[in-house]
């Protein structure tokens, strides 16, 4: 694909070969002018970045109050992109934590995993985009104007179910990959995820909405609010273990896919875990880092969120 240099400076994110210094430098660059525009006046907000080790599937949350001297250098230099998936939220949050009920009430964006679609062919067309595996790219679109989460859910489920986009990825939570990072997934050799686009003029134009069961109202938060990162997964198959069937014990264990329905295994899964008296917390902790969950969803929580409330209100309904 051929990029778009408008009026982003930051050479190193353009191409690899930079030396990290520079390329993490503007790393920083592009990320404070993603979320220094929404520096406020009023309460505190939050930018949230989350890296995941080479060849693990465990995500680290950190978060950075967003003011006008927010730096994450540090950071990024801690969570060497040479050893870490780096990932971003464009949005940001009210409180240290990534639930969507935490996301900030103005949301300046609208965001889409174009996947092997053509980013360039999306009307309106997007204001950043990035290649983030061979022939895969991720955008966003800089709206003149914010709105409130639904709405930007709306606008971006409307521009990625019209243009062939991921359709999973409407979250206002959602994370994203960081240009000037590698992709460390074992099924490519270490691609350089480099911006194609970078144009900051806000946008007046919107996508038309949606109308039925993809609409607004199908954005709206209607999971249970759970912290995924709150417990260590052992730790909570050794607490309710006594209460645990063999084959959900055996499930949890699990550090790979050993069968095809991972569906069916997730359910097994949050139905014991809940039938044993797990809180929300305990179960999200467990089925956020299974390989069962994680081969299907990937990092999405909202997918997480969504996916245990609906088979606990399966299982209260068939009690």
């Amino acid at each position: 694909m051929t990029a778009e240099i408008d009026d982003f400076l930051t050479p190193t994110l353009w191409e690899d070969g930079w030396p990290d210094r520079m390329t993490v430098k503007d790393q920083d660059e592009f990320l404070f002018a993603i979320w220094g525009p929404q520096v406020g006046d009023g309460e505190k907000t939050y930018a949230s970045l989350c890296f995941r080790k080479k060849g693990s599937t465990r995500m680290v949350q950190e978060f950075v109050q967003i003011d006008d001297d927010m730096c994450v250098v540090d950071l990024l230099r801690h969570y060497s992109r040479h050893e870490w998936d780096q990932y971003y939220s464009p949005n940001t949050y009210t409180r240290k934590d990534r639930k969507i009920t935490s996301v900030s009430q103005e949301c300046w964006f609208a965001w889409c995993d174009v996947d092997k679609a053509d980013p360039f062919a999306f009307k309106p067309k997007p204001s950043v985009v990035w290649e983030t595996s061979p022939g895969r790219t991720q955008a966003l679109w800089f709206w003149d104007r914010p709105h409130m989460p639904g709405l930007a859910s709306a606008y971006s489920k409307a521009l990625t179910y019209r243009h062939g986009g991921d359709k999973g990825g409407s979250a206002p939570n959602k994370l994203l990959r960081l240009p000037g990072s590698f992709n460390h997934k074992p099924d490519y050799d270490k691609p350089f995820i480099p911006l194609l686009k970078f144009d900051s003029s806000p946008i007046k134009t919107r996508p038309k909405l949606l109308s039925g069961h993809h609409g607004v109202g199908a954005t709206k938060p209607d999971a249970l609010a759970m912290n995924p990162h709150a417990h260590d997964r052992l730790a909570v198959l050794r607490k309710y273990r006594p209460k645990l069937d063999t084959s959900t014990r055996h499930l949890i264990r699990h550090n790979r896919v050993k069968a095809p329905d991972r569906s069916s295994r997730i359910f097994a899964m949050v139905a014991g875990l809940h039938e044993a008296g797990a809180t929300l917390d305990e179960i999200a902790s467990v089925i956020w880092s299974s390989p069962y969950f994680r081969d299907k969803y990937g990092d999405d929580q909202n997918a997480l969120e969504t996916e245990i409330s609906r088979i606990i209100a399966r299982v209260g309904a068939a009690q």
